[in-house]
């Protein structure tokens, strides 16, 4: 008689995502094992975190603009001779409506929605080609899951800027080292050249989160095709380069676009 079975070991996703930060290696081998249909929960936790800074950014935007609604007037300020010699005392002048996000704001929001489920499409169908390519074949699914699991450093610095931008009152410009390149006070003024704007679209994708990411992504394809570390690192690396360069040509664009509409 054949031994029976053991039984599959089943981990919450409190467990998996507490494995992904604390024993990456270990939990992608038992998602490879084990597959598990609840990829979708971090991908939502992960947009959701990504849009809260931009939403942060517009509350604290509305907030700084409060003390100028009632014409302007401080506490400090005087009383104002109204039409016909009467006197408006401070506050009672009509309040400006509060005014709601702007399109920009919509077309930023939507596209964080739409652009980061086609973000992972991308690096799953490239992991998977990457694998066919190496040998080490492992499925799209898979390598898609792979992807999002992975983004998981991104909720991070997505609740990191959150909080930033809350206590501070200041929108993030330049990410990563874009700052570098590109000056934030002048940069409102004067549109940078395109090799300056090329640049930044790469650095402003480099930070610590990002190496984390990639990290991620590097243990996970090794835990689910077998690869070793170096064809890993390599097939990552390849990848990320190639889309980093594919964004510059948007930034360009994006750039000549703003200098025209000031």
């Amino acid at each position: 008689m054949s031994e029976p079975s053991a039984p599959v070991e089943k981990k919450s996703l409190f467990s998996l995502l507490a494995g992904v930060f604390v024993r990456p290696g270990a939990t992608f081998a038992h998602l490879r094992e084990h597959p598990s249909r609840s990829w979708w929960l971090p991908a939502v936790l992960i947009v959701v975190c990504t849009l809260l800074p931009l939403l942060v950014t517009n509350a604290v935007a509305n907030r700084s603009a409060g003390p100028t609604m009632n014409g302007g007037m401080t506490p400090e300020s005087p009383a104002m001779i109204g039409k016909g010699g009467g006197i408006v005392v401070e506050g009672s002048l009509p309040a400006e409506e509060p005014t709601g996000p702007s399109a920009m704001d919509v077309l930023k929001t939507v596209g964080t929605i739409v652009s980061q489920p086609l973000t992972w499409l991308l690096w799953g169908g490239a992991l998977y080609l990457a694998s066919v390519f190496l040998g080490r074949s492992s499925g799209f699914k898979p390598m898609f899951q792979l992807a999002v699991w992975a983004w998981l450093p991104y909720a991070v610095r997505g609740l990191v800027q959150t909080v930033y931008i809350w206590i501070t009152g200041q929108a993030i410009l330049n990410k990563g080292f874009a700052g570098y390149v590109i000056d934030s006070s002048t940069s409102q003024i004067i549109t940078p050249g395109p090799e300056k704007l090329a640049l930044a679209s790469i650095l402003g994708r480099v930070d610590g989160f990002m190496v984390w990411n990639l990290a991620l992504l590097v243990i996970g394809l090794m835990a689910f095709t077998k690869l070793p570390r170096r064809k890993a690192i390599i097939a990552v690396g390849v990848i990320w380069l190639v889309f980093a360069l594919l964004s510059v040509v948007p930034a360009i664009l994006g750039g000549m676009f703003s200098s025209l509409t000031m």
